[in-house]
């Protein structure tokens, strides 16, 4: 976290610039995260512009501790969460594949989003932060405001229920 904190204190020291270097910094994985919970690219993209709105909103009452990527991620959360309420509330919200070079992993992930929609929310959003995001189970813990060991059980039991839907899937199409 030297390079965050190298922005942070830039910022402390009225450099404007350093706001544009940490958005940067972590815009590829706050997008990515966001894309994970929304509908297509552009929604994802529009989550993502949010959360560092807000961010920025809220950066005076931020004290820097080397943990803004978890401050980051909280919003997130909170961002696609409200966003994913709205979808509720309108017509079903589908996953669009996308013809990209990168077709085979973006498929790869429509396969992976479908199989973690069956999970709790809260055990999806820890297996994505986990596994999607690399995130700590510390980390996780911080992020979603839950004790250490609730994540772990929660994240367990996930697996499990995975597991067992995989091996589902596995028989049938045998």
């Amino acid at each position: 976290m030297a390079r965050e904190d190298e922005i942070f204190r830039k910022l402390n020291n009225g450099d404007s610039s350093a706001l544009d270097e940490l958005i940067r910094l972590y815009y590829p994985e706050i997008l990515r995260y966001c894309s994970w919970h929304t509908s297509d690219r552009q929604t994802a993209e529009d989550a993502t512009q949010e959360t560092f709105l807000k961010a920025v909103r809220h950066l005076d009452n931020y004290i820097h501790h080397g943990k803004f990527k978890a401050f980051l991620y909280k919003i997130a959360v909170n961002t696609c969460t409200d966003l994913w309420r709205k979808c509720k509330t309108q017509p079903p919200c589908e996953s669009e594949e996308y013809i990209e070079p990168g077709f085979a992993r973006a498929e790869s992930d429509i396969s992976m989003k479908k199989m973690l929609d069956m999970l709790p929310d809260g055990q999806r959003e820890i297996v994505i932060l986990r596994y999607v995001h690399e995130l700590k189970v510390r980390e996780i813990s911080v992020i979603l405001n839950e004790p250490l060991r609730t994540v772990q059980s929660q994240l367990r039991a996930a697996l499990k229920t995975l597991e067992k839907n995989l091996s589902k899937g596995a028989s049938e199409n045998e």
